[in-house]
């Protein structure tokens, strides 16, 4: 897309976001106008407000470096998709009705400060709300650091969405799906609630909703821990790869799901329920067939039995946006709690 149209999307966008803000919050607020606290934040997943100037955002080196941090690519998905949906107000509109917006990024930058910072905010003006208040002493400082620290930025609302999406899993799992997992793996796990088939394999699940265009599935699979070597991308790949020819068919004969190797993939080691963790981003093909998508996994240890445990989640939407989709249904992984950290459900 070039400059000019992207430009005046974005406009068009950013109107429209305050137009649903301004109605959502009339409607959320409603009957909770003496304590604002009881009002939960407003707005569409992954969408952020930024409240700073017009000129700033337009016509420094502060607004395009956070417009282009925000604006970057989601990784590993088939077709270019922004991280965050943006939304923006001057300084002086920042009132009332845009305070329970769900993620708020303010911006100052004055001489006052010393050195750019970053300060957190959790459900200041509403529950369920997440803000960053970035203060810098002039533009050039502000850009060189938000684009050095952009992901302690994405990390943060990232992690917002995340919390949002487990609260709707904890409602709404499909109970018999995830009762499932616990009675064959020994593991507590929040399966989406629109998951409605399921193959089982030798210490390995698949669940699908099974639908021919918005496919959605998720797999859990288990094996022995005998290598300290085994929490690396090299060992994890080939270990997906065998373990999906096995189990994950293809429509013609001989077809099978794989990795697409030449695309670009991330790793990350993180902590889960104080506990090591991997989470392993890519793309995934149909060898043999005219299927492909992208997928999520997060792999741990199981402690207790020694046992290597990975969850995924994997999409075929073909012609369809997949942030949305595919964010909500891996917060799922991040339900998944092992031998000793279980909670009655």
């Amino acid at each position: 897309m070039n400059v000019v149209n992207k430009a005046f999307v974005y406009r068009v966008g950013v109107w429209m976001a305050l137009v649903c803000v301004i109605l959502s919050a009339v409607s959320c607020r409603r009957g909770n106008l003496n304590n604002p606290l009881t009002a939960g934040a407003v707005g569409a997943p992954w969408e952020v407000l930024v409240v700073m100037d017009k000129g700033q955002w337009d016509n420094t080196d502060a607004g395009r470096a956070l417009f282009d941090v925000l604006d970057d690519d989601v990784p590993c998905l088939p077709q270019s998709e922004p991280r965050f949906k943006i939304s923006r107000c001057d300084q002086a509109e920042f009132q009332g009705i845009l305070k329970p917006v769900r993620n708020i990024i303010q911006t100052e930058i004055s001489n006052i400060y010393s050195a750019p910072k970053f300060h957190f905010y959790k459900d200041l003006w509403a529950t369920n709300q997440y803000v960053l208040k970035i203060v810098a002493p002039d533009n050039a400082s502000f850009a060189a650091f938000v684009t050095e620290k952009k992901d302690v930025i994405y990390d943060y609302f990232e992690n917002g969405e995340r919390e949002r999406a487990l609260q709707i899993h904890r409602k709404t799992h499909n109970r018999d799906f995830s009762s499932l997992v616990m009675n064959r793996f020994g593991y507590q796990i929040w399966v989406p609630k629109f998951m409605k088939r399921y193959k089982l394999g030798d210490d390995f699940l698949w669940l699908s909703n099974d639908q021919p265009r918005k496919r959605q599935d998720m797999v859990i699979y288990s094996y022995p821990y005998t290598d300290p070597n085994t929490f690396t991308l090299a060992y994890l790949n080939a270990k997906r790869d065998s373990v999906m020819k096995a189990n994950i068919p293809g429509g013609p004969k001989g077809s099978y799901m794989a990795r697409q190797e030449k695309e670009p993939m991330t790793f990350r080691e993180l902590s889960v329920n104080g506990k090591y963790a991997v989470e392993i981003r890519g793309l995934w093909e149909m060898r043999g067939d005219m299927m492909g998508g992208p997928y999520v996994s997060l792999t741990r240890l199981d402690e207790q039995a020694q046992r290597v445990v990975t969850v995924e989640v994997f999409l075929f939407a073909p012609d369809e946006k997949k942030r949305n989709m595919l964010k909500h249904n891996e917060a799922a992984l991040y339900s998944l709690k092992l031998p000793g950290e279980m909670s009655a459900e």
